[in-house]
C-alpha cells in the first residue's frame, strides 16, 4: 500500500510539475507579447508627440501669417474703387507702352541696346 501511495504521489507530482511548466511557458510568452506591445505603444507615442509638435509649429506659423495679413485684408489702406482706378491706369500705361514699341518696330527703329536688356541673360 505504501508503494502504491508513493507511485500515485509521484504521478500526481509529475502531473503538477508538467502543468506548472506549461503555465510558466504561457506566462513567459504572455510577458514577451506585453513587452513587445509596450514597446510599440511607446514608439507610437513618440511618433505622435513629434507629429503634434510639427502640427503645433505649423499652426503657430499659420496663425502668425493670418495675424500679419489681417491689417491688409480687413483694415485695407485703399478701397475697391481706388484699386480699380489704379489698375485701369496701369493697364492704360501698358497699352501705351505696347503701342510705342509697335510703332518703333514698324518704323524700323530698334530700342537702344546699351548694356544687357531685360530679356538677355548673363552668363
Amino acid at each position: 500500500q505504501t508503494m502504491a501511495q508513493e507511485e500515485s504521489d509521484q504521478v500526481a507530482f509529475e502531473e503538477d510539475m508538467k502543468e506548472c511548466k506549461i503555465e510558466q511557458a504561457r506566462r513567459t510568452s504572455e510577458s514577451k507579447e506585453k513587452a513587445a506591445e509596450e514597446k510599440r505603444t511607446v514608439e507610437k507615442q513618440r511618433s505622435m508627440e513629434a507629429s503634434r509638435k510639427s502640427v503645433a509649429g505649423e499652426l503657430e506659423a499659420t496663425e502668425q501669417y493670418m495675424k500679419d495679413l489681417a491689417p491688409a485684408c480687413f483694415d485695407g489702406s485703399s478701397t475697391y474703387d481706388e484699386r480699380k482706378v489704379a489698375r485701369d491706369q496701369e493697364i492704360e500705361a501698358l497699352k501705351e507702352a505696347q503701342e510705342l514699341l509697335r510703332n518703333q518696330t514698324k518704323a524700323g527703329m530698334t530700342p537702344p541696346t546699351e548694356g544687357p536688356s531685360f530679356l538677355q541673360r548673363r552668363r
